[in-house]
């Protein structure tokens, strides 16, 4: 078995390089393998891999295809503990959504640029005017829910995509 501990790394590397490059990302969307396998990244074999591509504010949780109770169980008992202590889970504007690996398909998500910004993103960068409060409230409450997300698939997996629990987020 070859060693993929490498292939967060890896697959880091090609995320970066898609947001730099049109071209690159245009392959990639078209031929993951061959561009994930340029990279240095260890691919199992039989698998199909699929790039989903994330717009802003939308993050993806692929679940896997083996072992999905476990890493479902973890989730619902993070989202439920959030929900206590904010009476929410999602902030208003952003969206989670949910895939499934199956025995011989993996998604990979390729998130949005943070080069892109929107306009209340702009406006935070800029300093907001005095009724911001309610934008950067929600910049913060974006980035408790992906942390939560985020520990809910670290605790359910070893290796990002190899494990096949993955949730790409791009907090400005």
């Amino acid at each position: 078995m070859a060693d993929r501990k490498n292939n967060p790394v890896k697959y880091g590397e090609v995320v970066a390089k898609c947001w730099e490059d049109e071209a690159y990302k245009k392959r990639f969307l078209e031929d993951p393998e061959g561009v994930l396998a340029e990279a240095g990244f260890v691919l199992e074999e039989g698998v199909t891999y699929k790039v989903i591509e994330a717009p802003k504010l939308v993050e993806y949780l692929v679940l896997p295809h083996a072992e999905t109770k476990a890493a479902v169980q973890n989730l619902t008992k993070r989202l439920l503990n959030r929900v206590e202590k904010k009476n929410h889970v999602i902030p208003e504007g952003m969206e989670v959504r949910i895939l499934q690996n199956t025995d011989d398909i993996r998604y990979i998500v390729l998130p949005a640029s943070p080069k892109s910004l929107t306009k209340a993103e702009l406006k935070m960068v800029a300093g907001g005017d005095p009724g911001s409060a309610e934008t950067e409230t929600d910049m913060y409450q974006t980035a408790e829910v992906v942390s939560t997300l985020v520990e809910a698939v670290e605790a359910t997996t070893t290796v990002a995509v190899d494990a096949e629990v993955v949730l790409v987020a791009v907090v400005i």
